[in-house]
């Protein structure tokens, strides 16, 4: 059970970034569509699940396509990069009134020196903080959300099922994103556990991202004041110690996350003076404003994702057609 959770969690903490610990990332994707939004959790976290099974179960050899998701994986990590290094800085700044620009260096020097301690610190500090941050939310949704009255309206419900044919881009934008962040952690643990364990990593990742996504909706949907934050899930809760403890776990999985897109980074590209570039230049571009990044960027990044799942798919068809 211990190696499952090890997987899941290192799954979770590539996907878990600034975005989804404080909150921003589920109002811009989910919140924003009021009582439509659990439909459109469910439909994102079960595309997740598929699409990093299928990551699981497929070899992408060299090739055009091999050329285009790697092209593609440079593009996600430089963009990720560049919100986490922002949100980093826009947490330092909002939370502890430090200058904005020395959080966001000071992200970067972090960063630098836990990567050099390899793969396997990503999964013990993973292990730790996604523990912590499931726990820290289901305490402040059974104490500050669960009592409301807004929850006891099960026409919420109702009226979701009755929206089902309307349902935009959003889950799916954020489901391709948030699968291709993983991609490189998938690659990289599918050389360290057997194919059924890295399965079951995932079944247990895809649920936890489930009921996350839904108790973070719910807070977010039951505290209107916090809507106006960027960071509302931060300003969810008035309980100090809480709120604490969310921001330590989002400063922990920022750096967790980026550790993840300097991974992704190795994957696509083998030169290390081109990575240290892009790395510098994700750091500058990181210190503009972490709420207008997360949305123009992410949004775009989610588009090119369906492209290339497409194209991953249609690989797949025509490869196994050539079989037969």
């Amino acid at each position: 059970m211990t190696i499952f959770f090890a997987i899941a969690s290192t799954i979770l903490g590539s996907i878990i970034g600034a975005g989804f610990s404080t909150g921003q990332e589920v109002f811009y994707f989910f919140s924003q569509y009021k009582s439509t939004s659990f439909w459109y959790i469910s439909v994102a976290s079960f595309l997740i699940f598929l699409i990093l099974l299928y990551f699981s179960n497929t070899v992408f050899e060299n090739g055009i396509l091999n050329k285009v998701l790697r092209l593609y994986i440079m593009l996600f990590s430089f963009v990720t990069l560049i919100v986490m290094f922002s949100a980093f800085g826009q947490l330092g700044f909002e939370f502890l009134g430090v200058n904005r620009y020395l959080f966001t260096i000071l992200c970067f020097v972090l960063s630098i020196v836990i990567y050099s301690h390899g793969f396997a610190s990503v999964i013990n500090v993973n292990k730790v903080v996604v523990s912590l941050l499931i726990s820290t939310i289901f305490i402040i949704f059974l104490k500050d959300t669960f009592s409301k009255e807004v929850l006891l309206q099960f026409d919420v419900l109702t009226d979701s099922l009755k929206k089902l044919h309307s349902t935009p881009l959003s889950p799916i934008l954020y489901a391709t994103y948030n699968s291709l962040l993983a991609f490189p952690v998938i690659y990289k643990l599918k050389n360290r556990f057997k194919n059924r364990e890295l399965k079951v990593g995932i079944i247990i990742a895809s649920i936890l991202i489930f009921i996350l996504l839904n108790l973070i909706n719910i807070i977010i949907l039951s505290n209107p004041s916090s809507q106006t934050s960027q960071m509302p899930l931060l300003k969810a809760t008035d309980n100090h110690v809480l709120q604490a403890i969310l921001i330590l776990c989002t400063f922990l999985e920022i750096l967790t996350t980026i550790l993840a897109n300097y991974v992704g980074l190795c994957y696509s590209i083998k030169s290390s003076e081109i990575q240290n570039i892009i790395m510098i230049t994700a750091l500058l571009l990181g210190f503009n404003g972490f709420e207008q990044l997360l949305r123009s960027l992410y949004s775009l990044m989610g588009y090119l994702g369906i492209g290339v799942i497409m194209m991953m798919l249609l690989s797949t068809f025509l490869k196994k057609r050539q079989l037969k």
